[in-house]
């Protein structure tokens, strides 16, 4: 059974704060990225494969297979960082099966609606709403984007919107 060490929603997913302080700061050596979209593109997967540094391996999955191999072993062995692209994605996955005790959202890009809310963090009535059914669901939502950061609730985050 693996370790989750972090589970993050990061647009960006693998990037050079990923890599170089929450895979410091979690000592994971795998990293498994939860997309549909993603899991079916080998080009676009292999530039995240190699943008990992030597040791940590990287698997791209979809939403179904996530939720399959947490049935059979809880996603193998080793210690996990777990990225999803949207809170979308996230949510899919909870709903699943897959438990997500703690959720940090990192990264969710700009946009038309979208408001920032935390450094750089935006959110929108959507993934707001999306966020609201996973904590209600017993998820921790929280939001960082670098480990030196002080974390903020979601509770906090929502009175801003």
């Amino acid at each position: 059974m693996a370790e989750i060490k972090l589970v993050r929603v990061d647009f960006r997913l693998i990037h050079g704060q990923v890599i170089t302080r929450w895979l410091k700061q979690t000592n994971a050596n795998r990293i498994v990225v939860i997309d549909n979209k993603l899991s079916k593109d080998p080009f676009m997967s292999q530039v995240y494969v190699m943008a990992a540094p030597p040791g940590v391996n990287v698997e791209m999955m979809s939403v179904d297979e996530a939720a399959a191999l947490w049935g059979k072993n809880q996603l193998g062995n080793g210690s996990v960082l777990i990225l999803f692209k949207t809170v979308s994605t996230a949510l899919e996955t909870a709903e699943k099966g897959v438990p997500l005790k703690r959720l940090q959202i990192g990264g969710l890009g700009a946009g038309p609606g979208r408001k920032v809310v935390y450094s750089q963090i935006t959110l929108n009535k959507e993934d707001a709403e999306k966020l609201q059914t996973l904590s209600h669901a017993g998820t921790e939502i929280f939001f960082q984007t670098v480990p030196e950061e002080t974390a903020a609730s979601l509770e906090d985050i929502l009175k801003k919107i």
